[in-house]
């Protein structure tokens, strides 16, 4: 697979999520909803090294991308602001997106994978109440927290499917890749829940340990191709110019 055909395969994807995600109201009034394209590459990482993808698989996954949809939303809502009418249909179109993806899901017989993102979904709710509420986190609890957030529905999606292995990978860098931006004050997660939370070295810290440990665990995945693990390289670093 070369560059060209992953970003076709990509976009594919993401096209498939906006349509399944689209309403006409909420598309006149705010426009296309950007979807994370880290996200959409971490979760087909499997389908682009080359396993096998059902029907099923991609229904899952779309499902999969409609929750971050949601997640993602509700994040741009302004919390010392929801009365604007913007702000308003961003909580009821990150409220339209949740109910797709259960829709989407109950099209496939699945319940234990629904009732899996069920579970991830809580988790991911109450990690981002528990960073909301406590006072400054430590890097270790940062990471734990950004981890869960940014990828949790990824890996469930990996380890329900028999794809576990590309887990720990994708866990990794999806953390580190929102800690780069949240560095470089990125408006993709410059969201209230997270506001005045994280002291600029702790984030250089959780950076500095996530390099790391992505490089250890690229250096033992056999199973993936050397062209993937140089994406891998190419998208989890250069925000900071730095090389792993």
């Amino acid at each position: 697979m070369d560059r060209q055909i992953m970003n076709r395969t990509i976009q594919n994807y993401i096209r498939e999520v906006e349509h399944s995600i689209r309403e006409p109201i909420t598309h006149r009034e705010l426009g296309r909803m950007p979807f994370d394209e880290a996200k959409a590459f971490f979760l087909l990482l499997p389908f682009l090294n080359g396993e096998e993808w059902s029907y099923a698989l991609n229904t899952s996954a779309i499902a999969v991308g409609a929750v971050h949809a949601a997640f993602d939303i509700h994040d741009r809502v302004d919390m010392l602001d929801a009365s604007s009418k913007d702000q308003q249909l961003m909580v009821l179109s990150g409220d339209h997106f949740s109910g797709i993806h259960y829709r989407l899901l109950a099209s496939i017989p699945d319940f234990k994978f629904i009732t899996a993102m069920s579970e991830v979904i809580g988790r991911i709710n109450e990690t981002k109440t528990n960073v909301l509420m406590e006072g400054m986190l430590s890097p270790e609890k940062l990471m734990h927290a950004m981890m869960c957030i940014e990828s949790g529905c990824i890996t469930e999606f990996h380890q329900s499917y028999g794809f576990s292995r590309y887990a720990d990978i994708s866990r990794t860098a999806l953390a580190l890749i929102w800690f780069s931006r949240k560095l470089m004050k990125d408006p993709a997660v410059q969201n209230g829940w997270t506001s005045n939370k994280m002291k600029t070295s702790n984030i250089e810290t959780a950076i500095s340990i996530l390099t790391s440990t992505l490089h250890e665990e690229l250096m033992k995945a056999g199973f993936l191709s050397p062209f993937l693990k140089q994406e891998i390289h190419r998208m989890a670093t250069p925000l900071l110019g730095k090389t792993i």
